[in-house]
């Protein structure tokens, strides 16, 4: 398995002359798993595919797949943030953002002269996984989101499906994917509002009348908790991690922090490393109202 960080991992499924069992993903965070086979076939709790086919699994953490015997294909796993990111970057495949909580059954034709061919870009992943060099993080996001246009293609008719949601829903969909894509970097609630294409009024109202929050609280939110994490994971100081989440100066980063979380940076650092854990602001979309 290659696994360069936490957000996304792939596995090339060839599992012999005996059934193999696959854990797709962490066993304590959320993500979006999926499995391309090949051929054979394969199984994760009560749904079971065939190949050659795509298997989106949506949602999970720490899901299972039983794999039968001379099966091959891919096994993959990517993190909630890692997925958002990849729609806010690539508005055409935004729409999936509605679905990513679904489990997607699809046959997958052989790929035509000029046409995207699943395998390879599963293979190009793998490969930038197995031996990283320069621009490999790139590369990777890149093939990621070829893999999701794919996905688009493959499922046809979502777009009617999201056509039925109604236009507030996916202005609020696609305000949860440019969070994720820019918190880090302050954009202010009107360049959201110009970015997604209704006003900064209208992005309010929509906020206010179906999550609870404004949309400045919203990305406050989500900014602090992943502030949080850092003090909780990583190993970066203080000053190193504020200008990480686009601070001017990490005297700005405290005051934040402590009126997010009610505690100072450092004293919310040295609490997660005692056996009172604290819960900062959601970790995901999935966590909002």
């Amino acid at each position: 398995m290659a696994q360069p960080s936490a957000e996304l991992t792939l596995q090339r499924i060839d599992s012999g002359l005996h059934p193999t069992v696959w854990r797709l993903g962490s066993a304590d965070v959320a993500g979006h798993s999926f499995v391309v086979l090949e051929d054979g076939s394969a199984a994760a709790g009560d749904v079971s595919v065939s190949g050659p086919a795509l298997l989106w699994l949506g949602t999970a953490i720490g899901r299972r797949l039983r794999v039968e015997a001379g099966t091959t294909g891919y096994a993959g796993w990517v993190a909630q943030d890692f997925f958002g990111r990849a729609l806010a970057e690539a508005s055409p495949v935004a729409a999936l953002g509605v679905t990513g909580q679904r489990i997607l059954e699809l046959p997958l034709p052989p790929a035509r002269p000029g046409e995207i061919d699943v395998i390879a870009t599963l293979a190009a992943m793998l490969h930038e996984l197995r031996r990283p060099q320069a621009g490999s993080p790139i590369v990777i996001a890149a093939q990621f989101r070829i893999l999701l246009v794919a996905l688009l293609r493959l499922t046809g008719p979502v777009g009617a499906e999201l056509a039925g949601i109604g236009a507030n829903a996916r202005f609020l969909e696609r305000f949860r994917e440019l969070v994720e894509a820019n918190f880090r970097t302050h954009w202010p609630v009107t360049r959201y509002a110009e970015t997604i294409g209704i006003s900064p009024d209208r992005l309010h109202s929509l906020c206010t009348r179906r999550l609870g929050r404004t949309p400045k609280a919203l990305i406050a939110e989500r900014l602090a908790r992943e502030a949080g994490l850092g003090l909780e994971r990583s190993t970066l100081s203080i000053e190193q991690l504020s200008y990480a989440l686009g601070f001017r100066d990490p005297a700005h980063f405290s005051h934040f922090f402590k009126r997010m979380i009610g505690i100072s940076p450092g004293a919310f650092r040295r609490r997660m490393t005692g056996t009172n854990r604290l819960s900062a602001s959601p970790a995901n979309f999935a966590d909002w109202p």
